[in-house]
């Protein structure tokens, strides 16, 4: 039988530094901020990858909001991030890409004694490793992205969301919502009574939960790397909840 139990593990930001331990904030960030038109009886679906948090919540305007900032590469490769937005007939689409994503360059970067420090190339990481060893704890390659979206829904507006590499973060949402975030989890805040029905499973991950709903018999399937659990707390909209290889957070709103 599992124990469900509250857990905050959420990693704390580790600040980005160069070499000479310049804030990655002096290459700039590219603003995102669009809006929509939505008209009655429209549902919004969503699907991202790259975004490393992508927060959701509803409003009393009749309009989607998207703002963020998109830093690639410490700003030399911002304008790779792009939406593409969809309106037509009663579904409003949005997703993103990485423009020529496998032609981006190719960032060095290496965590040694809890720091943090950049290569822009090959050869700079090649240079720190002939003068100072290769006794650091992680080394990664690849493009470098730091891309957060706050989204805000009409407070009846249907949604769902697909995120790929991503946390998606629910806070003070009032509409049905649907949300498969594939390795980054899930992080919902709620207010039971006005839940109707609620839908949580993950594969590989964990769910940790500090509400009072108790998951239990019916509530409550688990087999192998896989858990689902489900409950009709109180009255209001259907959560329905999905991480794959992450964990998917339950917490009481505040």
């Amino acid at each position: 039988m599992t124990t469900f139990t509250f857990a905050k593990n959420r990693s704390a930001r580790i600040l980005v530094l160069t070499l000479t331990l310049v804030s990655s904030y002096v290459f700039g960030q590219r603003q995102i901020d669009e809006t929509i038109a939505v008209k009655s009886g429209q549902t919004l679906n969503m699907r991202f990858d790259y975004p490393e948090l992508i927060r959701i919540s509803t409003w009393d305007k009749n309009e989607i909001s998207i703002k963020g900032t998109v830093t690639i590469n410490f700003g030399a490769n911002d304008d790779a991030f792009e939406l593409d937005i969809s309106n037509q007939g009663n579904v409003i689409s949005v997703e993103n890409h990485i423009k020529n994503m496998k032609s981006l360059p190719q960032i060095v970067t290496i965590v040694d004694n809890g720091k943090k420090m950049i290569f822009r190339t090959k050869e700079e990481y090649r240079k720190y490793k002939a003068e100072n060893g290769s006794s650091y704890d992680v080394m990664s390659w690849g493009v470098d992205m730091d891309i957060l979206l706050d989204i805000k829904i009409p407070k009846t507006m249907k949604t769902s969301v697909e995120s790929v590499y991503g946390m998606v973060e629910i806070k003070d949402f009032s509409a049905p919502l649907s949300v498969v975030a594939k390795y980054g989890g899930v992080d919902a805040a709620l207010n039971e009574t006005m839940v109707g029905e609620l839908n949580a499973e993950t594969n590989y991950g964990q769910i940790y939960s500090n509400l009072d709903v108790k998951f239990g018999g019916e509530g409550l399937r688990e087999r192998d790397f896989y858990t689902h659990v489900s409950a009709k707390p109180g009255r209001g909209p259907r959560f329905d909840f999905e991480s794959e290889y992450g964990n998917v957070y339950l917490r009481k709103s505040n």
